[in-house]
């Protein structure tokens, strides 16, 4: 593809922002309730949350490095080659429990006036050997940033957070503090592979390499059952976890396999992330549409089976399994939303906003606060 082209194609993106925005939050606005979702707001606010979810798309094709179109299809070809062991595998066989961690260090730190403790691990080598080598993250260190009153028989939330993320801001962007203080958790929110300080020359998660998507989840996923392992070491009352975005289909999966999860919350949650990829490709010229027809091949969706959420059911009653949906989502999709909350039979609760909005609306943060604690709320019923 022409260098102009792509220029092109992404300045038309940009171009796009505001018209595409206009019309999204319209067509949310007016939607059919027969969907079993009900309209999204409208007005001044909805469109210009919808702006930021629709620019953060545009800026995301500009930061981001397209390999060549072979590459891509050699990526797909190799998907071909172990399909069959994978099926094989499933869910649980992809994802054993790796036991606790090895603490490598442990070090006080603070974020403005967050005071935290930063621990290094790491876990069992979780993966398959025929792809481990495959594995950019095998030699890299875990880590978490942890809050913690001491002691033993206390409440722990483990919260994941989204693609770009994992810096210490998300301490501020998830209220760790106001989590730990005001609502009285041990907080523990672990880096996913790939991100802030794990960040790995190249590596790009979610990426254009499938297999490397799986594994990098498929880490991602021990780490997090590993600190479950070091978290009972503090005989803990019950644990919940939580994810936004990328770290909803984490939050999900690691409350199916782990029975020692009692709740599970996700939030704007990425549940398909070959899908959602493609979703966005798709607009972006013909290259872009080539992108997304190989990344929704046969091959893809195959390997990617082994990290469904909707293949596996959270051990958590009905009641402590909720899903907060934005329903004017432009970056992730309401409709995944949906799927995951009508297979965890939970709760739900519709922000009237976008993906982007819904990390810092009140009655988003009211109502995950609701949960957590353990109390009801006035959440559309189940459809």
């Amino acid at each position: 593809m022409k260098s102009w082209e792509a220029g092109f194609s992404r300045a038309f993106m940009f171009a796009e922002v505001v018209p595409r925005s206009l019309r999204s939050a319209r067509i949310a606005h007016i939607r059919d309730t027969r969907s079993g979702r009900p309209r999204s707001g409208w007005g001044p606010r909805a469109v210009g949350e919808t702006v930021f979810d629709e620019f953060f798309i545009a800026l995301n094709s500009v930061l981001r490095d397209i390999p060549a179109d072979e590459a891509v299809a050699d990526y797909v070809d190799r998907c071909a080659t172990i399909a069959d062991e994978f099926v094989a595998l499933g869910v649980q066989g992809a994802s054993r429990d790796p036991g606790p961690p090895a603490i490598l260090r442990r070090q006080s730190r603070r974020f403005m006036t967050t005071p935290y403790e930063q621990i290094s691990f790491q876990v069992a080598d979780p993966l398959p050997a025929s792809v481990a080598e495959f594995d950019p993250g095998a030699a890299n260190e875990a880590s978490a940033r942890v809050l913690s009153h001491g002691g033993t028989r206390r409440r722990w939330l483990i919260w994941v957070h989204g693609a770009s993320q994992g810096r210490p801001d998300d301490l501020f962007t998830f209220r760790a503090a106001h989590l730990h203080n005001d609502l009285d958790f041990e907080v523990v929110m672990p880096v996913l592979p790939a991100h802030g300080p794990r960040s790995l020359p190249g590596v790009a998660y979610p990426g254009f390499d499938p297999i490397l998507n799986v594994l990098i989840t498929m880490r991602a996923v021990a780490e997090i059952r590993s600190l479950i392992g070091w978290i009972h070491t503090h005989d803990p009352i019950d644990i919940t976890i939580a994810g936004t975005s990328l770290g909803g289909p984490i939050a999900a999966l690691v409350a199916s396999l782990d029975p020692r999860v009692s709740s599970v919350l996700a939030t704007v949650p990425m549940l398909d992330m070959h899908r959602t990829l493609t979703h966005h490709m798709a607009r972006g010229g013909i290259r872009g549409k080539l992108m997304a027809e190989l990344l929704s091949s046969e091959p893809v969706r195959t390997v990617s089976a082994v990290m469904d959420p909707l293949s596996v059911e959270p051990h958590a009653e009905p009641d402590r399994r909720m899903v907060i949906a934005a329903l004017n989502d432009r970056i992730t999709s309401v409709t995944a939303a949906q799927q995951l909350h009508q297979h965890w039979n939970g709760r739900v609760h519709w922000y009237q906003g976008s993906h982007v909005g819904s990390v810092f609306a009140g009655d988003v943060k009211a109502v995950a606060d609701s949960f957590l604690l353990g109390r009801p709320t006035k959440s559309a019923p189940s459809v």
